[in-house]
């Protein structure tokens, strides 16, 4: 039975080839296999192989391309040097940042060290791949980084992860501007909270319930939703769309900020 998330007919991606950063798991995963899923050959990237080869595993039972890229996108010159093999081995046409992550903690309790390992995972890792992209597209390419809507909104517990973010979306809009004129389509998507199942495995019913509350549309995002999204961002379709800043959140721009900082402040969460 086709999800109602499934839009595109099988086949629309044929030809693309696309880099995906973050893929063993959640998010990653949904948009591997979904573009896999629509022809496109996907080079997965993450720190760990046993995520990647699951996703390729799942991949490959749907018939789709995934090449399992083992890499750690924090390392600069490794990064660059998977994206520069995979396109020498078939091309690009698509870049998309997903890999990323943050801890909580009130703002007065982040220490120097772990604000600057969200930022450099966050945004300097996106700022290298995105600069390594740039001479790989051949006739045009899109670049799209997933961030979260709290960047723009705010989010209490979340000060490093905001900066980041919000560096992400100032760094779309300007390269959206210097690469237009070689058709290569810089775009960032904002989604709210994300039902993946480590978030499910790892929050409390009282927070998901809280934050579907909070949701306008009451509920949380599906994975399959953003991968989706990413499919039309990637597509044809969205030839006219760069320098965005996208949302999937369910109205949740809307409402109240998000707070996640844990219980008894005072104590940094990492």
């Amino acid at each position: 039975m086709t999800r109602a998330a499934d839009i595109f007919r099988e086949g629309a991606l044929d030809g693309a080839a696309v880099f995906v950063t973050g893929a063993g798991t959640g998010i990653g995963r949904a948009i591997a296999e979904r573009l896999a899923r629509l022809g496109a050959v996907v080079g997965g990237c993450g720190r760990r192989a046993e995520p990647l080869d699951q996703t390729a595993s799942a991949v490959a039972a749907a018939g789709g391309r995934f090449v399992p890229i083992p890499c750690d996108v924090r390392d600069a010159d490794a990064a660059r040097t998977a994206l520069a093999e995979f396109a020498s081995r078939h091309g690009l046409t698509g870049l998309v940042n997903n890999a990323g992550g943050q801890f909580y903690a009130a703002a007065e309790d982040i220490r120097p060290r772990g604000w600057q390992a969200v930022i450099d995972l966050n945004l300097t890792a996106v700022f290298h791949l995105c600069q390594a992209a740039r001479p790989l597209f051949r006739g045009g390419g899109s670049i799209l980084s997933i961030s979260l809507t709290g960047a723009e909104r705010g989010a209490l517990g979340m000060a490093h992860s905001v900066a980041a973010r919000s560096g992400v979306a100032g760094l779309t809009k300007a390269l959206a501007l210097e690469w237009a004129a070689d058709d290569i389509r810089v775009n960032c998507i904002a989604p709210g909270t994300v039902a993946t199942p480590a978030f499910q495995a790892n929050s409390t019913p009282e927070l998901r319930d809280r934050l579907r509350r909070e949701t306008p549309i009451r509920r949380l995002v599906e994975p399959a939703e953003v991968a989706e999204f990413v499919a039309f961002l990637l597509s044809p379709a969205a030839g006219m769309i760069t320098g965005q800043i996208l949302r999937v959140d369910g109205g949740s721009f809307l409402a109240a900020p998000v707070d996640m900082r844990p219980a008894g402040l005072g104590k940094e969460a990492a």
